[in-house]
């Protein structure tokens, strides 16, 4: 039996070698593109299932010409992996966290800027308004071009007290991932922020190591959180979705008719996924109160406030955070 990495090498290798006539000179026009897709979650998952989606309108819509093979559960490697692969043109299209690609473009950093949008509903205005503006900068400053947003629900707290303001997170230690606007804002909040990987978390919080951490309620449901934090704070403090992305070499290479139909296919996934993650959303809390969990809201201006000011920090956002403040 090959080994997960013997798989992965051989999958990208022979994914480089398929994309010959891409890195061709001139437009592509009559040929059948065999592409490969990326995600790092389980088939099961919305991000996973976007890709699919995507992919396959993108088949319907150029009648074939286009044909994406989507490989997911992390069997091409992280995201980061992908985002390099797209470089590298073993891979064609990924689905990487919105802020992943801060380490090409610095300014996508600005996805995990807390409380930038009113609700969910102003997040996907937002991203529909934005995507080729922020794709074409984007593109111009990293190769790499976003497409569309492969929607998820706001991060929650998680806790094993109640949290309503600022206040109750003094001396709360809770789990951040690992980048400095996690870091920052939770220090503004008053908490003790703990950077950690993901798969440490639960084991963390069964040994009082930490004393929450944050995620969209379907992640911490599904994950076993509730388990052992027995509190849910509406804080809807930060909005992040995956992307659909390629690179802009590979999009410029297409045909304007193709290059129109992959475009299409990003807003039809859009359209598509978005109301299923808000119905499933539902589902999830319902589940979550039928576990006992207290669910409680919170003071949401007092955790605004404690956050006046944090774009100076990040200098590199502040173009995207005032874009998005016009955006009703």
């Amino acid at each position: 039996m090959k080994s997960t990495s013997l798989t992965r090498r051989a999958v990208l290798a022979g994914a480089a070698a398929s994309t010959g006539m891409i890195a061709m000179p001139g437009v592509l026009r009559a040929q059948q593109l065999k592409w490969i897709g990326a995600s790092a979650t389980a088939p099961t998952d919305f991000i996973a299932i976007s890709l699919d989606t995507f992919s396959a309108r993108v088949k319907e819509l150029t009648k074939g010409q286009i044909d994406i093979t989507a490989h997911h559960a992390g069997s091409l490697g992280g995201e980061r992996e992908h985002v390099e692969a797209l470089l590298q043109g073993a891979v064609h299209v990924a689905s990487p966290g919105a802020a992943i690609l801060g380490g090409w473009y610095k300014p996508a950093e600005v996805w995990t800027y807390p409380f930038m949008f009113k609700d969910v509903a102003h997040k996907d205005r937002v991203m529909t308004t934005l995507m080729k503006e922020y794709g074409d900068d984007a593109a111009a400053g990293s190769r790499l071009r976003p497409l569309a947003a492969i929607p998820r629900m706001p991060r929650q707290l998680t806790s094993n007290r109640v949290v309503r303001t600022p206040a109750d997170m003094r001396g709360f230690k809770v789990r951040v991932p690992e980048t400095q606007m996690w870091l920052k804002t939770f220090q503004r909040f008053g908490a003790s922020p703990t950077p950690m990987a993901w798969p440490e978390v639960f084991a963390a919080l069964k040994a009082n190591v930490i004393d929450g951490q944050e995620n969209p309620a379907a992640l911490s449901f599904n994950s076993g959180i509730f388990d052992v934090n027995k509190n849910l704070a509406l804080t809807e403090h930060m909005m992040q979705d995956n992307m659909i992305v390629m690179s802009e070499q590979v999009f410029q290479r297409l045909s304007p008719e193709l290059r129109a139909h992959v475009v299409q296919a990003s807003r039809d996934m859009e359209d598509d996924i978005r109301a299923r993650v808000i119905a499933d959303d539902k589902r999830i809390f319902e589940g979550i109160r039928a576990k006992g969990i207290a669910v409680n809201e919170v003071d949401k201006e007092t955790f605004r406030a404690a956050i006046r000011g944090l774009d100076a920090e990040f200098p590199h956002v502040k173009k995207w955070v005032d874009r998005i403040a016009q955006i009703a």
